[in-house]
C-alpha cells in the first residue's frame, strides 16, 4: 500500500496528528507502506515519513514556523516573513545528507511546470539540494510565497496543488489522506453533514459543506494554541478510526490526549 498527503497548506497539522497515531498504533503498517506521496504541504509530511525522520523535529519545527508567521502584523502576508527561506532552512537541516537516495523511488511529490501548466510527479532526486527544491517548488504558491519561483532540471515550478493536490500512484492501494471530507478520502474528518453534493478538483474530493468552507480559508492562516491542538487530535482520531476499519491497529483503541 501508499500514503498519500493531500496539499492544504497550515491545516499540515493534521497530517502530522495523521502520522502520530500511524507511528503509535500502526508502526508495522507504517514499515510496510510502499511508497509515501504528497503535494504541497503533504509532501513535506511524506517526506518527514518516507526518510524517517523524527516525529518530534519535524512536528517542533512546524511550531516554530507557524509562531514565526504569527508574530508580524499582517501574519504570513508580512513582506517580512519568508515562507520559503524558512522551509529552506529547515529542510536542510532536518534532512540527512543522503536523504536523495533514501527518497529515491520511495517519495512521490506533486509539482506543476510553470510553462507547460502541466502536473509531474518526481520521485528520483540526484541530490539532497535537488530534493529540497522540489519539495519547495511543491509548496510554491504564486504570490503568496513570492514570484521568485524554484528551479531545477532548467526549469521552474509551481505549488503540486495547482495540478494534483492528492497524488495516485499507479501501482497498489494508495490511501489518501486528507483534512478536508470527501467521499473518496481513506483519512479524513467525519463532518456531519456531507453538504449538497461533493465534487472532485485537482484529483481531491470534497463535500461541499460548511465545514470545508471554513477549513479552506485556515489553508492560509496559520492557527493559534488551541486551532494547532484541534487539528492534531482531529488527524489522530480520523487515522485511529481508518486502522480499526482496516484492522491495521497494533495496539488496542484507547482514548489518549494528542499535542
Amino acid at each position: 500500500m501508499n500514503l498519500s498527503f493531500a496539499g492544504c497548506g497550515f491545516l499540515a497539522f493534521y497530517h502530522l496528528g495523521v502520522a502520530t497515531c500511524l507511528s503509535s498504533h500502526a508502526p508495522k503498517f507504517l514499515k510496510s507502506v510502499t511508497a509515501f506521496a504528497g503535494a504541497s504541504a503533504g509532501s513535506l509530511v511524506a517526506t518527514m515519513l518516507a526518510t524517517s525522520l523524527p516525529l518530534n523535529k519535524c512536528t517542533d519545527f512546524v511550531h516554530e514556523l507557524t509562531e514565526e508567521a504569527r508574530s508580524h502584523p499582517l501574519g504570513p502576508f508580512n513582506p517580512q516573513f519568508d515562507i520559503v527561506r524558512s522551509l529552506q532552512k529547515g529542510l536542510e537541516l532536518h534532512l540527512p545528507s543522503d536523504s536523495h537516495k533514501i527518497a529515491s523511488g520511495r517519495l512521490y511529490v506533486s509539482v506543476t511546470s510553470l510553462k507547460e501548466r502541466k502536473n509531474v510527479i518526481i520521485s528520483e532526486f540526484e541530490s539532497k539540494e535537488e530534493l529540497i527544491q522540489v519539495l519547495l517548488a511543491s509548496c510554491y504558491i504564486p504570490f503568496y510565497a513570492g514570484l521568485k519561483f524554484p528551479q531545477f532540471k532548467g526549469q521552474k515550478w509551481v505549488d503540486g496543488g495547482l495540478s494534483d493536490n492528492l497524488p495516485r500512484l499507479p501501482f497498489g492501494r494508495t490511501i489518501r489522506v486528507s483534512p478536508f471530507s470527501g467521499k473518496h478520502n481513506d483519512i479524513c474528518p467525519q463532518d456531519a453533514s456531507q453538504g449538497f453534493t461533493d465534487v472532485t478538483y485537482r484529483n481531491m474530493n470534497v463535500y461541499v459543506n460548511r465545514e470545508n468552507l471554513q477549513r479552506e480559508l485556515q489553508i492560509f492562516l496559520p492557527p493559534k494554541r488551541e486551532g494547532i491542538e484541534s487539528l492534531v487530535q482531529l488527524g489522530f482520531y480520523d487515522a485511529l478510526r481508518f486502522l480499526q476499519r482496516e484492522n491495521l491497529c497494533s495496539y488496542p483503541m484507547r482514548a489518549q490526549s494528542v499535542s
